[in-house]
């Protein structure tokens, strides 16, 4: 690429702030925490510039009783995104499970996430490494431990994993919660971790609302064969990408981004182009008065 396409710029906060207010800069874009989208917010407005933020998400999979137990806990566990211990802004965290499939699909779960096994990242069979610093290891166990206090069941995990050669490192077992209340910090709070909580529901209303009650909205997965049921609730629910019995899929051109707290515009469509072009009037008159 000709010089100066492409550039990095390492460093903390102040190389952050410093690149949001100069004056070269003509917009700036973040994927990162909704606390670090609002610096960078504020930062920008110092020069009036446009931000593209894809922030924070709690994610929830909403299953209809119609759906099939087996495929909702495969779909849980592949977009918990347990392969990257959780850390991702898209990941399922939050399951709302219909009460008369929530057994089954719990007894699935238990199933599907034992074949990821934490383990030296260097090794090809490793399926789950480690978290990404010691900070936010402590920050995960504590969201951990508050859920135990608070009365969730762990249906797996909950605890780190010290085994050797893993004594040393920040590694946390695969953790799914059952019994989940809304007032839980785990149902309220992204963790960024490889924990994931599960509700069970009976009233579609309550259960919406809830899902809805948070400032987070970026994707959301809706599982049911009833195609008016599916069209009914991805208009309801507060997010900005849905799938309907699917996860995790992105195409080329679809655009992609977050509502309320998650974000501001979109990626991966043609609109992320133009939003980067500024739209200029130019008005003629060629009659030579």
């Amino acid at each position: 690429m000709p010089k100066g396409t492409f550039n990095v710029l390492p460093g903390d906060l102040e190389a952050g702030a410093g690149l949001a207010e100069h004056l070269g800069a003509a917009k700036v874009t973040l994927i990162g925490s909704v606390s670090a989208g609002r610096a960078v917010m504020r930062s920008a407005s110092a020069t009036g510039k446009p931000v593209l933020l894809e922030l924070g998400g709690k994610n929830a999979l909403i299953a209809y009783p119609d759906s099939d137990p087996k495929k909702i806990a495969d779909a849980i566990v592949a977009r918990m995104n347990f392969g990257w211990c959780g850390q991702s802004c898209g990941s399922i965290s939050r399951a709302f499970l219909y009460e008369d499939i929530h057994d089954e699909v719990i007894s699935y779960l238990a199933e599907s996430v034992e074949r990821y096994k934490p383990g030296v990242p260097t090794d090809p069979e490793t399926t789950i490494g480690t978290i990404v610093s010691r900070a936010q290891f402590d920050r995960v166990m504590g969201f951990i431990d508050s859920a135990k206090s608070e009365g969730a069941r762990a249906v797996t995990g909950g605890y780190a994993v010290t085994d050797s050669p893993l004594a040393k490192g920040s590694f946390i077992a695969p953790t799914i919660f059952a019994d989940v209340t809304p007032q839980m910090r785990i149902a309220r709070e992204e963790i960024f971790g490889p924990v994931l909580a599960v509700r069970k529901w009976s009233d579609e209303d309550s259960m919406l609302n809830e899902v809805n009650a948070l400032e987070l909205g970026l994707p959301c997965a809706i599982w049911t064969r009833d195609l008016v049921m599916a069209h009914r609730t991805a208009a309801r629910v507060e997010a900005g990408f849905v799938w309907v019995n699917e996860v995790g899929r992105h195409f080329l051109g679809a655009p992609f981004g977050g509502v309320k707290q998650s974000g501001i515009g979109r990626e991966v469509g043609i609109g992320e182009l133009i939003s980067f072009t500024h739209e200029k009037n130019v008005h003629i008159n060629l009659s030579g008065q």
